[in-house]
């Protein structure tokens, strides 16, 4: 529960300083977009934990989780000030979290059912044991290759616990490569 608070905290601070309207040079985010499907627009969230136990053979005490991790996406109506956060926790054996952040556009079409994510910029962060050992933006190599690799299938039904579900265009469509989200 801790490291689930601790995800939710890291998402809620990472999003008290976002914005796409301009790039970190001040140039525009102005990529490809287009309009959302009604009712879709605003910040959606995931968030899962392995049901790995981790115990401390000495004294028997629960000391975390195997890992977990969580995304969270956001889009205006027009596809754009796009964010999407994918936040890891290598849990308590590799003392590692990580944070990818990146900003853009989205693409929709909705015949297709499928959704792109435009990455105009992105950040990393990283640490180990509590010390940041990566703060750094994304080479303009690895912006394009995010984009090359956030293509999406999606559904999208109001009436759901969990109404929008992503799976990565190059995975096979099934429950097993399904990623949930729920309304912020």
């Amino acid at each position: 529960m801790r490291k689930l608070f601790f995800i939710v905290c890291t998402i809620g601070s990472l999003l008290a300083y976002s914005s796409c309207d301009k790039d970190k040079d001040g140039k525009s985010c102005d990529l490809p977009s287009s309009n959302a499907p009604t009712g879709m627009a605003g910040g959606w969230v995931h968030g899962s934990a392995s049901s790995t136990i981790v115990v401390d053979a000495y004294n028997g005490k629960y000391v975390g989780t195997g890992f977990k991790t969580g995304e969270y996406l956001k889009f205006d109506a027009n596809g754009k000030n796009a964010e999407l956060v994918v936040l890891v926790d290598g849990g308590f054996t590799s003392g590692l979290q990580s944070v990818t952040r990146m900003y853009g556009t989205i693409v929709f079409d909705e015949d297709a059912q499928t959704l792109e994510f435009q990455v105009c910029r992105a950040d990393y962060r990283g640490w180990r044991n509590g010390a940041k050992t990566v703060d750094r933006s994304a080479t303009d190599e690895e912006v394009r290759g995010l984009t090359a690799n956030n293509k999406f299938y999606y559904t999208y039904d109001p009436a759901s616990n969990f109404p929008l579900k992503l799976w990565f265009q190059s995975l096979p469509v099934d429950d097993d490569h399904t990623v949930s989200f729920r309304k912020d």
